[in-house]
């Protein structure tokens, strides 16, 4: 009996949760449907096929999927070199897109691979989403003002707004406002209230009104003539392999949007599984393009409402689908109502939604140079063309990966006075008067001894050798030290000869990890210094060359 209640009180929050997102997804999915050069209609439809492919292979039970606001204008921004926005063409390039991106996706749970979301770091991923959201931001005023639209990059198109402004348009720029300000509030005073949704609900009824008086304003087109349908054997499949390089970026946006969900977003009872939460968002792009729609992603605020409504499985994802199903068999013939400039308020607001304000600032106070680079990724997306700009962060964000794993901790130990404890500075009594041995340094250096660190490492001695005129000693605490290649073991015995042509003596003190030791073992490394024996003290070594 007590199995019995339980079942049902977790089946009314699977449902109660499930009629939470369907109230958000349906204006949402709509705006971004728009968004990404397809009738609103497609919306749903992407919405449905890609929380069903979720359902067959996610892992993740709050995770929902569908059109996503933040891959949409990058494939938009892509695709519109080749075809024109909401043509037949474009739709098929764009299902064309779904499919390759949902083969990667599919891919990279197969073999495994979902450590690629590790290639981005934290601080370009925020500069890339708020990029993306000004983007967003700026594409979506002339809709709410009213004005002629213009393509290019934000600035130009602020420029152009500025041009025309004389031609406000003072009613849309009401609705979209109005529709911007009322989720804007509402969303922030009762989470779970669907200000989307009623904000839809009035700018229909104001339409109805104005349209009785004869004033007309920009609405969607009639959905009619967009039904489902079988889209595979009539796509441009000879145009593959010219997308394809957009599909490689659009799939490692899906991957590293669907881990951060998945990561932030999970259920404490189980093992978080990225690779078939890929395989969900795949298979949900598949299907997508199949149908004739365009790739869906993971939904940060959808999922996190899923979560809010305790909802006990994947099912509240699919319950939601189910809504939208029943939205698109019965209330299709009010979709021309809806004015363009309500869709517009609503994309204003998810660009305004992804743009983390309180992080960015929260890094700018943590590490300036990390703030930097979020800024420069900034720049660059809002720049340049949306998709030349995610790349071009793409790859800064690999360079900064480098320059890090090049330019590892190797920093110096310093001895408290009147004892013999040795340490970093960050760890020892400030109140102390630390200073350096003017004969001996002793160097902490973090990371295995490769080609790719050696040059540091290098440059670290170098630095300490030329600013420090009476060195003799230095010593290297190889505590930290886990590996080392035959290349660093050469440019060792060249740094040391450089050395010794100065009266220096470099050594290694500290070797502990079984990999390192047996590396300096084989090669023989004490002996190319001169160091007759293995030290395990800093003061020993020090006596012993003194």
């Amino acid at each position: 009996m007590q199995n019995k209640v339980h079942n049902m009180m977790a089946w009314r929050q699977d449902i109660f949760a499930g009629l939470s997102v369907a109230a958000i997804a349906l204006p949402a999915q709509m705006a971004t449907a728009h968004l990404a050069g397809f009738p609103v209609i497609y919306g749903l439809y992407v919405f449905v096929v890609s929380s069903l492919g979720f359902f067959i292979f996610g892992n993740n039970r709050y995770l929902s999927c569908g059109a996503d606001s933040t891959i949409a204008p990058i494939f938009a921004v892509s695709l519109a070199s080749y075809a024109t926005l909401f043509s037949v063409q474009y739709m098929a390039l764009a299902s064309l897109l779904a499919l390759l991106v949902g083969g990667i996706l599919l891919c990279v749970y197969i073999f495994k691979l979902g450590w690629v979301s590790n290639l981005l770091s934290y601080p370009v991923t925020l500069g890339f989403l708020a990029g993306v959201s000004i983007h967003i931001i700026v594409s979506q005023l002339p809709s709410i003002l009213g004005l002629p639209h213009s393509s290019a990059s934000p600035f130009q198109t602020l420029y152009h707004l500025a041009q025309h402004i004389t031609q406000l348009n003072l009613i849309t720029t009401f609705i979209g406002g109005g529709v911007f300000a009322f989720i804007f509030w509402f969303s922030r005073q009762y989470k779970r209230f669907p200000a989307a949704l009623v904000a839809l609900a009035i700018s229909i009824a104001i339409e109805v009104a104005l349209n009785s008086h004869s004033i007309d304003i920009p609405t969607l087109s009639n959905p009619a003539g967009f039904e489902l349908h079988w889209a595979f054997i009539g796509l441009p499949w000879h145009q593959a392999l010219t997308i394809f390089p957009l599909a490689l970026l659009i799939a490692m946006i899906c991957i590293v949007q669907t881990s951060a969900v998945s990561s932030t977003i999970k259920d404490r009872n189980t093992t978080p599984n990225f690779n078939r939460d890929f395989a969900g968002i795949g298979l949900g792009s598949v299907l997508s393009g199949l149908i004739g729609g365009f790739p869906g992603n993971a939904s940060p605020p959808r999922s996190m409402l899923i979560q809010q409504g305790g909802a006990h499985s994947k099912w509240a994802a699919l319950f939601s689908a189910a809504v939208i199903c029943l939205v698109l068999l019965y209330a299709q013939n009010i979709f021309h109502l809806i004015p363009k400039a309500t869709l517009a308020g609503i994309l204003m607001y998810v660009g305004l939604s992804i743009f983390k304000w309180n992080e960015i600032k929260r890094i700018y106070h943590q590490n300036r140079q990390e703030f930097y680079l979020c800024l420069t990724t900034i720049l660059m997306i809002v720049t340049f063309r949306i998709d030349i700009g995610v790349m071009f962060g793409v790859l800064l964000s690999l360079l900064h990966s480098v320059f890090i794993i090049t330019r590892p901790n190797c920093e110096e130990l310093f001895r408290e006075p009147n004892g013999d404890h040795w340490g970093h500075r960050s760890r020892l009594n400030p109140e102390h008067n630390l200073s350096a041995e003017e004969d001996v340094a002793v160097l902490h250096f973090s990371a295995p001894l490769y080609f790719t660190t050696f040059s540091y490492f290098e440059e670290r001695i170098l630095n300490l050798v030329n600013t420090r005129p009476l060195l003799r000693l230095v010593i290297i605490d190889a505590s930290s030290i886990s590996d080392m290649d035959l290349t660093a073991v050469d440019k060792i015995e060249v740094l040391s000869q450089k050395l010794a042509h100065r009266n220096i003596t470099l050594i290694f003190i500290n070797i502990e990890h079984p990999r390192f030791r047996r590396l300096v073992e084989t090669t023989n490394l004490l002996t190319i210094l001169g160091q007759e024996i293995e030290y395990k003290n800093i003061e020993v070594a020090i006596t012993a060359y003194r």
